[in-house]
């Protein structure tokens, strides 16, 4: 597992939980945002007030994209990709993400894939594992009636 330095104090934190939807919430609380009892504070809620242009969580979001720009631009130099999707709630949320997000690639490193929103929005990776678990099927019948059995 790869322990990256990342802006926003998580420090030795592995990649996925760097960008995790706790990560936003973490910010948010550090900022002086809370829930309460009967509306806990979740990233949606935290992506939700920045977009009604709440300061703390707007800071707390501008830290999540530059810690995902850190983490695309790691894997950038391993992998050097054109084009990183952002799936699930963090490519839900991609419209407060992205301007930061290239901003910071474009400071951090020589490596700028391009940065995109999934169009399966939420649901994507279960998508991903039916998509996969329908080839892998149509394969093995397929396989298996050229081969008569």
């Amino acid at each position: 597992m790869y322990a990256a330095v990342l802006p926003g104090g998580l420090e030795g934190q592995d990649l996925e939980g760097a960008v995790a939807a706790e990560s936003v919430v973490r910010a948010a609380r550090e900022l002086g945002t809370s829930g309460t009892r009967s509306e806990p504070l979740t990233a949606k809620a935290v992506f939700d007030a920045a977009r009604d242009g709440v300061a703390p969580a707007l800071e707390a979001v501008q830290q999540e994209a530059e810690r995902l720009a850190h983490v695309i631009a790691a894997v950038a130099v391993v992998l050097d990709p054109d084009l990183v999707v952002l799936g699930g709630g963090v490519g839900h949320s991609a419209d407060l993400l992205l301007r930061t997000v290239e901003l910071t690639l474009q400071r951090i490193g020589p490596l700028r894939p391009r940065v995109a929103a999934s169009a399966l929005g939420e649901d994507a990776v279960l998508l991903g594992a039916v998509a996969t678990g329908l080839e892998a099927a149509r394969k093995q019948v397929f396989t298996r009636a050229r081969e008569g059995g």
